[in-house]
């Protein structure tokens, strides 16, 4: 049965949503720099090629799909949120001057960039990794069972993350950022 959210037809396409990706942007960062030139013909010759380069690993187009919905969801929440502040009657000369102003706004797009990119890494290469480095090895699963010397990598980083001692330095972390944001303003 067909539902609204089915999209296993979009399946079919995912070598398309990568290349449209890489073009867009090796083009549009070719236009904007003007690193070899003005030309719009040679700018969009490049960016095809390095968009066909991509499509040589199936690597790439994995890392490329996965990230690509997450970048979305983070706009539609970043777009959602300019709104709100012009809803209780921000302007819009007031919301680009608060982002050309103000840092940390860059900083914190950065960051979810960078969570989202390693998430990717992570969901594409890590299992392959991890069995890599356990090749050869035996693994006894009755006493790893709750460890992270397993050959599952899904296992390994939610024994990491939600291991007492990475929990109780993340707190520490975050009183560490609030007292130093209260204590300076």
């Amino acid at each position: 049965m067909a539902t609204l959210f089915d999209i296993g037809l979009l399946r079919s396409f995912d070598v398309v949503f990568p290349f449209l990706l890489v073009w867009a942007l090796v083009f549009a960062l070719l236009q904007k720099t003007k690193v070899i030139g003005q030309s719009m013909g040679i700018n969009s010759v490049i960016a095809t090629v390095a968009a066909f380069t991509v499509l040589l690993s199936q690597t790439a187009i994995d890392i490329i799909n996965f990230m690509i919905p997450w970048f979305v969801i983070a706009l539609i929440f970043f777009v959602l949120l300019i709104l709100i502040f012009q809803t209780f009657g921000a302007k819009e000369e007031h919301v680009l001057s608060a982002l050309q102003k103000d840092k940390a706004i860059g900083w914190v797009i950065v960051g979810v960039a960078l969570v989202i990119m390693i998430a990717a890494f992570g969901n594409v290469l890590g299992q392959k990794f991890t069995e890599s480095a356990f090749q050869g090895t035996s693994v006894n699963a009755t006493t790893n069972a709750n460890g992270v010397a397993t050959a599952n990598f899904q296992q390994n980083i939610t024994a990491t993350l939600f291991h007492p001692k990475v929990l109780g330095l993340m707190v520490l972390f975050a009183i560490a950022i609030f007292a130093v944001a209260l204590l300076s303003g």
